[in-house]
């Protein structure tokens, strides 16, 4: 009997990181979790947080995403602990946690203001004079 290609996807893997995953019997490839990160990902899409070439980080959002409802479903309750802070990671990464959005905002003023032109010395000094 030949050896399976080790790079060839597996039973239950081809779906994984489409947008849509085949629900097969037995086995939950879609709960809550992955529900969840699919609606924040088509929020920071429409707000353009994210772009065409952050698909990379998406199918790393919806892995983990997929790893949570998989331990859930497995009633493994330590299981999220391990993958947790990299999901956090992550969700920073892709600008979607409220912290990491607010970083975004300044650095979009950082940007604005830095297309106004530099500043000179002259706009450094007090108006007033001292006397």
């Amino acid at each position: 009997m030949p050896r399976p290609d080790p790079r060839r996807p597996r039973e239950g893997q081809l779906g994984l990181f489409e947008k849509q995953a085949v629900k097969e019997p037995d086995m939950v490839l879609r709960g809550r979790h992955s529900e969840a990160m699919d609606r924040a990902i088509i929020a920071a899409q429409d707000q353009d947080g994210l772009a065409a070439m952050d698909e990379g980080l998406e199918t790393v959002l919806r892995a983990g995403a997929w790893a949570l409802d998989s331990f859930e479903s497995q009633n493994k309750p330590y299981g999220p602990t391990k993958i947790i802070d990299q999901m956090v990671a992550a969700l920073r990464e892709a600008r979607m946690t409220p912290d990491s959005r607010d970083v975004a905002t300044d650095d979009e003023i950082k940007e604005l203001l830095h297309g106004l032109g530099p500043s000179t010395p002259s706009d450094s000094t007090p108006s007033h004079a001292q006397g």
